[in-house]
């Protein structure tokens, strides 16, 4: 049973052994070289570049090949994630095409230094392209295409942009082409104002576009804010309040203009409707005919009058009407408080009165009588407005403006 031990043993030292051989001679002490594909290459010196107001445009290749030679182990440590070439471009002062630059290896930090022999790089040098770099602003133009609807009115003049110059910066021998930044806006079916932002194309002077993937800008998009209106007529109207012996049948009213063209959004149009009440006319106010009436138009929010007049004249025309003037001293006082007593100071009251000329030839003083309300009266002295009644004799005739008496309302003594 020993000398079975012993054996087995044996055995597993020489298979140890001979392992530990097997990685000495391919891991460490063997000498060999691999070629690398696809090390990329990075970029040194960009800020001395810069200042020298130069960049790169073009560069031969992004990545190299590289033979190393050297020990397993440490080869064993190497790949394209961990390993690059650098060039230097801190000595490049003027612009130029296909420039010549060396470059050279770095390695993960626990591979020692000079660890590697290279024996072959592919390519051999790497090229690069070096312009002036400029930087300067362009306007933000905006062209408008499509088919424009009779029944809008697009305020393509008086847009808003959020940034009206843009910033670019690049090579020279693109920069100096650009000109413009263009915002393209299609109109077809666009019936709302427009509030969004759209990418721009760099361009030209004649609208041609740039190719700028070397360019850089200080902003994407640009917000545009256009206004978009439905137009329409809309006929201009008056309330007209008859009184003082005007009727429909003796007063003519016109307005002008009676129409004009306003413009505003769908649902504000909407809500207003075709007619628009301009002003209100009491008819019992105005005396005589006259035609030095004006009311300004004033229309709601979001409405646009687009006719460019500010004003509405209106001509009043009374036909078949007489006026004359009455004394009268004929007073009834009405809904005096409980509690209280109202006396008229005025002895009496003149009026002007106006009716066809028949009822006014007839009407006398003491067909006439001023209807005094106290309803809201408080003690003391005070002005309330007299309603003027006549006989039922007298049915198309009114009084002329408003008349008021002077009456001291006193508590009632017990």
């Amino acid at each position: 049973m020993m000398q079975k031990n012993k054996i087995y043993s044996v055995i597993l030292s020489v298979t140890i052994a001979f392992g530990l051989w097997l990685y000495v001679v391919n891991n460490v002490s063997s000498e060999t070289d691999i070629t690398f594909d696809g090390i990329p290459v990075v970029r040194e010196g960009e800020a001395v570049l810069r200042e020298n107001n130069l960049m790169v445009t073009a560069m031969s290749t992004n990545t190299v090949s590289i033979n190393l030679a050297g020990s397993r182990d440490d080869l064993n440590k190497i790949d394209k994630s961990n390993t690059s070439v650098k060039i230097d471009l801190s000595n490049i002062k003027e612009p130029g095409e296909k420039i010549p630059l060396t470059y050279t290896p770095s390695y993960p930090a626990d591979v020692p230094a000079g660890a590697f022999d290279v024996s072959d790089k592919n390519p051999a040098q790497i090229y690069v392209d070096v312009d002036y770099r400029r930087t300067f602003e362009v306007p933000v133009e905006v062209k408008w295409s499509g088919t424009r609807r009779e029944d809008f009115i697009y305020d393509t003049e008086n847009y808003t942009l959020d940034n009206t110059m843009i910033n670019i910066s690049g090579p020279a021998a693109v920069a100096d082409n650009i000109a413009k930044a263009l915002i393209e806006v299609n109109l077809s079916d666009r019936t709302e104002s427009i509030s969004e932002s759209f990418r721009y194309t760099l361009c030209d002077v004649d609208d041609r576009p740039v190719d700028a993937q070397l360019i850089t800008t200080n902003v994407e998009e640009i917000r545009l804010d256009a206004q978009i209106q439905r137009i329409k007529e809309m006929k201009l109207i008056a309330d007209i309040q008859y009184g003082g012996g005007a009727t429909k049948e003796n007063a003519v009213v016109r307005l002008s203009p009676e129409v004009i063209r306003v413009s505003g959004g769908e649902a504000v149009l909407a809500e207003l409707g075709d007619t628009y009440n301009v002003c209100t006319i009491n008819l019992a106010e105005i005396e005589k005919s006259t035609k030095d009436l004006k009311y300004t138009i004033a229309l709601p929010e979001g409405v646009t009058n687009q006719t460019g007049v500010s004003e509405v004249a209106v001509t009043v025309l009374f036909t078949g009407l007489k006026t004359r003037e009455f004394t009268i001293d004929n007073f009834q006082l009405i809904n005096v408080p409980e509690g209280m007593t109202a006396e008229i100071i005025n002895a009496n009251l003149t009026i002007k009165v106006r009716g066809p000329e028949a009822e006014m030839e007839a009407l006398k003083e003491r067909d006439i009588t001023a209807v005094v309300d106290f309803s809201a009266a408080e003690v003391g002295t005070a002005t309330y407005k007299a309603n003027i009644i006549f006989g039922e004799k007298y049915p198309n005739v009114g009084a002329l403006k408003t008349n008021s008496v002077s009456a001291t309302v006193q508590l009632t003594e017990e």
